[in-house]
């Protein structure tokens, strides 16, 4: 079953991820239309566009393969955490307020790659159905087509985003109330 999951959840990234490259090829072969930041505040090109954007799938997917199959625990073994110390101890491995995910660095890699992980995958798959969706309707509606933009996008991808962040670290702070400590 934790195969299955893996590859269902690889093969979904790697589709989503390819199609869109595809589509925005298609609709803006030059990059013109294009609302990614990389291109439209960095200037990317193509090339460079790939190889970040690959770059960050090959990583999650990466990730992805150690959270499915070489898990390890984030949680703090003491009990009494507050939420807000709960997850800067699963990023940094040390209590600390949720506000050191942004200015500090885990001295173990091995948690940053997990923490992140297990971020970057949920947010990979939420993408993903945004933008198939997204270009589907692009693709096969005049409707959709009049009311399509980038603000709009991303406001769907930040909400979600948000919230997909939240979601994590709200179920994680349950269970780990809930566990019980050796």
């Amino acid at each position: 079953m934790k195969t299955l999951k893996f590859l269902i959840i690889l093969l979904w990234i790697l589709f989503s991820k390819s199609y869109d490259a595809y589509c925005t090829y298609l609709h803006t072969p030059d990059l013109s239309k294009e609302a990614n930041p990389l291109v439209s505040v960095l200037g990317l090109n193509w090339f460079w566009l790939l190889i970040v954007i690959g770059s960050l799938t090959i990583y999650t997917c990466y990730t992805l393969y150690l959270i499915s199959f070489k898990p390890i625990k984030l949680y703090p073994l003491e009990k009494g955490y507050s939420f807000s110390n709960f997850i800067g101890y699963m990023y940094l491995g040390k209590k600390s307020s949720w506000l050191g995910i942004f200015y500090r660095f885990p001295k173990d890699i091995k948690r940053f790659h997990y923490f992140f992980g297990n971020l970057f995958v949920r947010y990979l798959v939420f993408a993903g159905i945004i933008s198939t969706v997204m270009w589907i309707l692009i693709n096969n509606s005049e409707f959709y087509k009049d009311i399509h933009n980038a603000f709009f996008i991303y406001g769907i991808l930040i909400s979600g985003v948000s919230i997909i962040m939240y979601q994590y670290y709200k179920t994680n702070y349950k269970k780990y109330q809930s566990q019980s400590i050796l």
